[in-house]
C-alpha cells in the first residue's frame, strides 16, 4: 500500500531537512505519495476577514503576490530537488498553497485530518534563545494541539548515513500505538531494525517491561516484522530523556519514536497535554528525527 505523507514546506533551509530525511530513509522514496504544502503567513492587511469583511485590495495584491513569489518558489524548489536530485519522475507528488488565517500549524492540522495522511513530516532547526522562551515554533504548537496523527520532526541531517529506529516504550497507548506506526511505515523497509527500549525507573519493576515488549512484538508481527528484525533493550536510569538521548546518540539511529502522551494521563484534559518526555526530546534531539504518535 502506498504510503501518502504531507510535507510541510517553508521558505527557510530547513524546509528541505523532510525531504532529506525520506529520501534517506526510504530505498523506494520515489514510490511515495507527497503533497507539498505551503502556509502563506498571516499579515495584519487580511484582518478584515476575521471581521468578516471581503478582503482590501491591497490584502488581495499581497496574497496573489505571496503565491506568485515566496509559497510557489519554495515548492517549485522543493519538487525540482525531488525529480533533478532523487531522481523521480514527480508523478507522486501533490503541490498546495493555502494563504493562513489560523495559524501555521492549525492550517497543517486541519489539511493533515482532511488528507487522512499517514504522518505529516516537518524539517525543524534547532530551537533559537526565543524559542526557548516564549515556546513559540510550529512543532511546539502542534504538539500542544489534540493531534490525531503522527508527526514527524525531521533534524538538520548528519554527515555520516543513519538507519533503524529507536521505539520507546512507557507503558501508554500512544506509545504502543508509535510501535504500530513504525511498522507499517518500514515493514518493507529491510535494511532498518526496531530496538524497543523501555527506561527501568525507580520503584518500576522490570518484570512488567516484558509485558511492554511482548505486546510492542506482537504489533510488529501483525506488519510481518521478523523477530530477527528486533532488539530489546532495557535501561535503569531515573531520567528518561537522558537516558534516550544517549541510546539514540550511541546507536546512530534514523528517528526515534514516542508516544505525544505519557503513562500519567488519566483525565481527558490531561490527555489534551504532551508528555514532558516528548517536549524536551524536541528541544534536544539534535541530528536525529523525532516520531510522535497521536
Amino acid at each position: 500500500m502506498k504510503k501518502e505523507l504531507l510535507l510541510a514546506i517553508g521558505d527557510d533551509r530547513a524546509a528541505s531537512y523532510n525531504l532529506r530525511f525520506l529520501k534517506e530513509t526510504f530505498e523506494n522514496f520515489c514510490d511515495l505519495g507527497l503533497t507539498l504544502f505551503y502556509a502563506a503567513p498571516r499579515s495584519a492587511l487580511w484582518d478584515r476577514q476575521d471581521a468578516g469583511l471581503p478582503p482590501s485590495d491591497a490584502a488581495l495584491e499581497e496574497m496573489i503576490a505571496h503565491k506568485k513569489s515566496r509559497g510557489q518558489k519554495a515548492l517549485d524548489d522543493a519538487r525540482k530537488w525531488i525529480v533533478d536530485i532523487a531522481g523521480c519522475d514527480g508523478s507522486n507528488v501533490r503541490t498546495k498553497v493555502v494563504h493562513s488565517r489560523v495559524g501555521t500549524a492549525r492550517e497543517l492540522i486541519q489539511e493533515a485530518r482532511e488528507g487522512l495522511y499517514d504522518a505529516l513530516i516537518l524539517g525543524r532547526k534547532g530551537f533559537t534563545w526565543f524559542e526557548e522562551i516564549f515556546e513559540n515554533s510550529v512543532c511546539h504548537e502542534l504538539l500542544w494541539q489534540d493531534i490525531d496523527f503522527p508527526i514527524w520532526v525531521c533534524k538538520r541531517p548528519s554527515e555520516t548515513k543513519r538507519h533503524d529506529v529507536l521505539l520507546c516504550l512507557d507503558g501508554s497507548d500512544a506509545s504502543l500505538r508509535m510501535v504500530d506506526h513504525a511498522g507499517y511505515m518500514l515493514a518493507e523497509e529491510t535494511r532498518h531494525t526496531f530496538t524497543l527500549f523501555h527506561v527501568a525507573q525507580d520503584g518500576y519493576a522490570v518484570s512488567n517491561a516484558d509485558l511492554l515488549f511482548q505486546a510492542a512484538l506482537a504489533v510488529l508481527a501483525e506488519h510481518g516484522i521478523d523477530e530477527e528484525r528486533v532488539e530489546l533493550k532495557i535501561v535503569p536510569a531515573g531520567n528518561p530523556v537522558k537516558a534516550i538521548l544517549k541510546e539514540a546518540r550511541d546507536g546512530n539511529y534514523s528517528a526515534v519514536g514516542v508516544g505525544r502522551r505519557g503513562t500519567g494521563s488519566k483525565t481527558r484534559m490531561e490527555n489534551l497535554f504532551p508528555s514532558t518526555v516528548s517536549v524536551n526530546l524536541l528541544r534536544q534531539l539534535q541530528e536525529t528525527a523525532l516520531w510522535i504518535s497521536k
